[in-house]
């Protein structure tokens, strides 16, 4: 008769306050080295996602063995003072200690944590096909709230718009811009994240006859679309298209927006007529605890 055995690895659960930057990147790159969409940060441009996330170690979570950091949770903060909702900006376990539950350990440790500091809930986004995450999540407590898409291409834009000034703006009103977005942008795309990575981001506005209509930002580096809205009294005027091409022409590359909410179709239309196309889905989900 043949036995089978399954080694449980034991692991020590506490937040990531005392570990470097190296330390979790190289973790990070671990367990995302087979991910669905390649994937590979360097400490420099963790440090990027940290401060544009609002990413904080006392809320982030590491699993450990042998104070090897086998798994982690890194949650960013609403507010810094007062949090009440977390969001999760990435969850990775090492190859090597997967099948043991970690992430579900992880959140049993935590939660009761979070909940004594005030935190109400907890945010994520997981690609739509990565459903062993799913899983994960959905074993947490968590359930799907929102679906997104995500596009990337080059912009084919070549009709010149008359009557539209474009300029760039160091430091944008939020609190004028923010009314122009129907759709309420996800964590890593919200004026607070943009104000976050100001120094890496560059915005535009658009003008007609003096009268602000909509503007773009966009990493600049990665090309990345963080945020594009017109005001509602001048749409279908070309100026979304207008705001778009200034920025494949100043950024001069192919360009990527995420996390496009699937209720808002007319904007994946406009992205899609503007020659980007969907590259993949993903689910926000949402833990109340």
């Amino acid at each position: 008769m043949t036995y089978f055995t399954f080694m449980i690895i034991l692991h020590d659960f506490r937040d990531l306050r005392h570990v470097s930057t190296e330390s979790i990147c190289h973790t990070f790159n671990e367990a995302f080295s087979d991910y669905i969409v390649p994937l590979h940060l360097t400490p420099s441009i963790l440090e990027q996602k940290i401060k544009g996330e609002n990413l904080q170690r006392a809320y982030s979570v590491g699993a450990f063995h042998d104070d090897t950091l086998s798994a982690f949770m890194l949650h960013g903060t609403d507010h810094d003072k007062k949090p009440r909702v977390l969001y999760n900006g990435g969850t990775g376990v090492m190859p090597a200690y997967r099948g043991q539950h970690l992430v579900q350990k992880m959140y049993d440790k935590f939660i009761p944590v979070y909940q004594q500091k005030g935190i109400r809930k907890i945010l994520l986004e997981v690609i739509s096909t990565n459903l062993p995450a799913i899983k994960a999540y959905t074993n947490s407590g968590f359930h799907k709230t929102r679906t997104f898409h995500a596009y990337k291409g080059t912009v084919q834009i070549d009709k010149a718009m008359a009557g539209i000034s474009i300029q760039k703006n160091t430091n944008p009103d939020w609190t004028i811009l923010s009314p122009f977005m129907d759709m309420q942008p996800a964590w890593s795309n919200t004026p607070m994240s943009i104000q976050r990575e100001q120094a890496l981001t560059i915005t535009w506005e658009a003008f007609i006859d003096g009268q602000l209509a909509g503007y773009i930002s966009v990493h600049k580096e990665s090309r990345r679309i963080r945020n594009i809205a017109i005001h509602p009294r001048f749409r279908r005027k070309g100026i979304g298209s207008a705001l778009l091409q200034h920025a494949a022409v100043a950024l001069n590359g192919p360009m990527s927006i995420i996390n496009i909410d699937e209720k808002f179709p007319e904007i994946g239309h406009f992205l899609e007529q503007a020659g980007l196309k969907q590259y993949l889905s993903q689910y926000e989900m949402e833990l109340n605890i």
